[in-house]
């Protein structure tokens, strides 16, 4: 997927929101992989903060901590809403799964790509 400025902003929201939902279903300790969404969130917001423009820099970062969202045993593959609260409404497994999914398709088919950044008069 071609990342550009607006990419990374709606990558930032949809993180948001999937750490704000797992935040509500979390009365205790917030799973092992809540602190790799919660650091791609802030690495972005850096980026922004700071101005940066160097985003094919940038992207290994994102890629890495999404990696390690993943990891096996403590991974957000194995968050299982049901285990932890049985009675919940079993649709919100699914609205897990799509803000999760939401947030993955900047991840998919292999490695990110930095999209140009067009300027007005680039063609000049």
């Amino acid at each position: 997927m071609k990342m550009g400025k607006k990419e990374l902003k709606d990558l930032r929201d949809k993180l948001e929101r999937l750490m704000e939902f797992v935040r509500c279903m979390e009365t205790g300790p917030l799973p092992d992989f809540y602190r790799y969404f919660d650091t791609m969130k802030n690495n972005i917001e850096l980026f922004f903060c700071l101005g940066a423009d160097d985003i094919p820099d940038f992207l290994p970062v994102l890629e890495r901590d999404w990696k390690a969202s993943h990891t096996m045993f403590i991974g957000v593959q194995d968050y299982d809403i049901r285990k932890e609260h049985p009675d919940a409404d079993p649709m919100l497994s699914l609205c897990f799964a799509s803000l999760l999914s939401d947030v993955g398709k900047y991840f998919e088919r292999g490695r990110l790509e930095a999209a140009e950044e067009r300027t007005p008069c680039a063609h000049l």
